[in-house]
C-alpha cells in the first residue's frame, strides 16, 4: 500500500479522535482481502488530545461505510420454512440367475436361445427392495435327424436388492433387461439360465427444510429449482397383419422397442414409437430357415393427472406379451401372419417449481456453524429421432469359411451409450446378431456377431457436462462373407435420443448460533477487498447486511475490482 494511503489512515483517525474524548485510546484495524481472504491487521496508533471537533472531505475519499450505531446485542432467532416433494433417491443394481428345465431334451443340439423379462412387481421394504417377474425363452434346435425344432418356455421369480436407505413410503422403478445366458445338459434335460440384471430406482417423499430467515440473521437468497416428479403407467394392444412366403412353421421371434415420440397434454401422456418384429421361421415342406422383419408403429395415451402441457417428461416401453399365429393360402402359396402384441408403458413427468433459499447466511457480532443440504435435479432439454447405416468387418464367436452356406441373420439387437460435447453426441455401442449356416456336412450351425460402432450426433443444444440417452432398434441386418474367415456385417439403427442437463443446488438446512463476539474496539476498519468480490461477500466480511453496504457506497459497482478502500467508522463512547 503506498504510503499516501497510510497518511491519509491515520488524518482520518486523528480527526476521528477529535470528535471524543481527551486521552482517549484509538485503535485502528486493516482488513486485506488477497484471493477472497480475510487477513486483519490491527494496533495501536497513537494517543491523541482533542482540542478541536470536526473532520474534513478525506473520509469521502474511501468509499466510507460510517457506523454511528452501538452495536447492540439481541438473541438469534432462526425460522426454518418445509417445502414437501418427490425426488429421485439412490439408484441400485442387483442380479439374479434364473433357470428354466427342458425335459427330454438332452438330444437336441440349441441352436439359440432369445430371452424375454417382464416385471411383474416391486415392492420397498425397510433396507431392502423385493421384485419379481417372468422370463422367457424362445429356443431352436436341430433334432437328431437335423430337423429344425423350436420351442417356448417360461420360469418365474423373485429377488432382492439391499439399500440402506430403502424404506415402505418410498416406490420404486425397477428396469430388467436379461445380460447372458446359458445353455448346459443334464441327464435327459436341457437347462437353460440366464442373468437378469435389475436397474433400480427410488422415488423418495422428503420434506425440505431450510433457512428462512430471522431476528439477527442476514441471509443471501437464491432462487433453488426444484424438480417434482410424478410417475405413471398404462397398457396398449397392437395388432398386425402381414404377407410372407408360405411358412411351415415359427420357430423363433424376437421384438426390438424405440420411441420416436413423448409429450405431455393436459391430464396424459403421450406415447409413439416402432416395435421391430423378427420372426425366424421355416418354409412348408423344408427345412431351411428364413427371416422375417416388421415395422410396427404404435401410439398410446397414458393417464396423468398432473400431467399439462409442456411439461419434461420421459417414458420406457416393455413388451408384456405377444402371440405370433399364421394361417396359410396353399393356392397362392402364401402365409398371413398375424401378431398380437401387449405393451408396457410405464412415464414420469416432471415439473420444476423456483423456491428461495437460503445459500449462505450469517449473523453480525455472533459466532455460528452454518448445515448445508444438497440436492440436485435433471431435466429433458430435447428429444429427437436420428438414424444411421453401419457396417464393417464383425468380430466372430466361432470358426467360418468358404465352406460354410450363410442362411439368415436372427436375433438382432444394438447397444448402445453416449457422451455429450458441445454441439454433438457422440453413440458409440455394438450391433450383434445370430447367424444360421450350414457347414461343410450339411448341419445347421449358428455362431453369433458382433459389430462395434461410433457416430456422431448432431445436436446444437449439446453441452459438455451434460448427459444423453439413447434408445436403438437395428433393421435390414445383413451378413456376407467376403473374404475366408471373415464377415462383413450391414445394418439400419434408428435412435430416439433425449439430452437432459442437471444442477445442484446447496442451500442452508440449519444455522447454529454460538456465542456473542467480543466488541470490535478498533477505530477504524479499512477493508481492501480482492478482485472479483460480491456485494455479498463484502457485506459479510464487514458484517453489515448488503443494503447498508450498498446505501452507504453508492458509488462502489460489484463485483469489485480489488482497489477500492472501504473505512468503516465506529462511534466512540466518551471516556471520563
Amino acid at each position: 500500500m503506498s504510503a499516501r494511503f497510510w497518511g491519509d489512515l491515520i488524518m482520518l483517525i486523528s480527526l476521528w479522535g477529535q470528535k471524543g474524548a481527551a486521552n482517549a485510546c484509538i485503535l485502528a484495524e486493516v482488513i486485506i482481502a488477497p484471493n477472497g481472504q480475510k487477513n486483519t491487521y490491527s494496533g495501536k496508533i497513537e494517543r491523541i488530545r482533542a482540542e478541536k471537533a470536526g473532520i474534513n472531505g478525506k473520509e469521502a475519499a474511501y468509499n466510507t461505510l460510517n457506523n454511528s450505531e452501538v452495536k447492540a446485542k439481541m438473541s438469534l432467532t432462526p425460522v426454518y420454512e418445509k417445502y414437501g416433494c418427490t425426488q429421485r433417491g439412490e439408484e441400485v443394481r442387483a442380479q439374479s440367475i434364473v433357470e428354466c428345465r427342458l425335459s427330454d431334451w438332452s438330444e437336441n443340439r440349441i441352436l439359440a436361445v432369445s430371452p424375454r423379462v417382464q416385471l411383474s412387481g416391486a415392492e420397498v421394504l425397510s433396507g431392502e427392495i423385493r421384485y419379481g417377474g417372468k422370463l422367457y425363452f424362445s429356443i431352436v434346435a436341430a433334432a437328431p435327424d437335423g430337423t429344425l425344432i423350436g420351442a417356448e418356455r417360461g420360469a418365474e421369480f423373485s429377488h432382492k436388492a439391499n439399500c440402506a436407505s430403502a424404506a415402505p413410503a418410498q416406490t420404486a422403478d425397477v428396469e430388467l433387461i436379461v445380460e447372458k445366458t446359458d445353455v448346459r445338459y443334464e441327464g435327459r434335460s436341457v437347462i437353460l439360465s440366464a442373468i437378469v440384471t435389475a436397474t433400480i430406482r427410488l422415488n423418495v417423499p422428503v420434506q425440505l427444510q431450510y433457512l428462512a430467515g430471522g431476528e439477527g440473521i442476514v441471509c443471501d437468497f437464491r432462487p433453488v429449482r426444484i424438480q417434482k416428479e410424478c410417475t405413471c403407467s398404462g397398457t396398449a394392444a397392437l395388432e398386425e397383419e402381414f404377407d410372407t412366403d408360405y411358412v411351415g412353421d415359427v420357430l423363433l421371434h424376437s421384438e426390438q422397442v424405440c420411441l420416436t415420440r413423448v409429450s405431455c397434454s393436459a391430464g396424459s401422456l403421450d406415447v409413439s414409437g416402432e416395435v421391430n418384429l423378427g420372426i425366424f421361421a421355416k418354409r412348408e415342406g423344408e427345412n431351411e430357415p428364413v427371416s422375417y422383419e416388421r415395422l410396427i408403429p404404435f401410439r398410446a395415451e397414458i393417464a396423468c393427472d398432473e400431467a399439462s402441457a409442456g411439461m419434461s417428461c420421459r417414458a420406457r416401453v416393455n413388451i408384456s406379451s405377444i402371440q405370433i399365429s399364421c394361417s396359410c393360402d396353399e393356392e397362392k402359396n402364401r402365409c398371413r401372419i398375424l401378431a398380437q402384441i401387449e405393451l408396457e408403458i410405464r412415464g414420469t413427468v416432471s415439473r420444476r417449481e423456483e423456491v428461495l433459499m437460503a445459500a449462505d447466511a450469517f449473523a453480525p457480532g455472533y459466532s455460528y456453524e452454518l448445515k448445508r443440504s444438497e440436492m440436485g435435479s435433471e431435466e429433458a432439454v430435447c428429444a429427437f429421432t436420428a438414424a444411421e447405416r453401419v457396417s464393417g468387418t464383425a468380430a466372430i464367436g466361432g470358426e467360418v469359411d468358404f465352406s460354410c452356406i450363410l442362411q439368415s441373420a436372427a436375433l438382432c439387437n444394438a447397444q448402445i451409450g453416449a457422451t455429450v460435447s458441445e454441439g454433438e453426441i457422440m453413440a458409440e455401442g455394438v450391433l450383434s446378431a445370430l447367424v444360421f449356416y450350414k457347414d461343410a456336412e450339411g448341419a445347421e450351425r449358428t455362431v453369433p456377431v458382433s459389430l462395434p460402432f461410433a457416430f456422431p450426433v448432431h445436436c446444437d443444444r449439446a453441452r459438455a457436462g451434460d448427459t444423453a440417452r439413447i434408445s436403438a432398434l437395428c433393421c435390414g441386418v445383413s451378413v456376407r462373407q467376403k473374404k475366408e474367415g471373415e464377415l462383413e456385417a450391414e445394418g439400419a439403427l434408428k435412435l430416439y435420443v433425449t439430452l437432459l442437463s442437471g444442477e445442484k443446488y446447496t442451500y442452508v438446512s440449519e444455522f447454529i448460533c454460538k456465542d456473542a463476539e467480543p466488541e470490535n474496539e478498533c477505530a477504524v476498519s479499512v477493508y481492501v477487498p480482492a478482485a472479483g468480490d460480491t456485494l455479498w461477500e463484502t457485506a459479510k466480511k464487514l458484517g453489515k447486511t448488503p443494503e447498508q453496504v450498498q446505501s452507504a457506497n453508492p458509488g462502489l459497482s460489484f463485483p469489485l475490482s480489488g482497489g477500492e478502500r472501504i473505512l468503516v467508522y465506529r462511534k466512540k463512547e466518551n471516556v471520563i
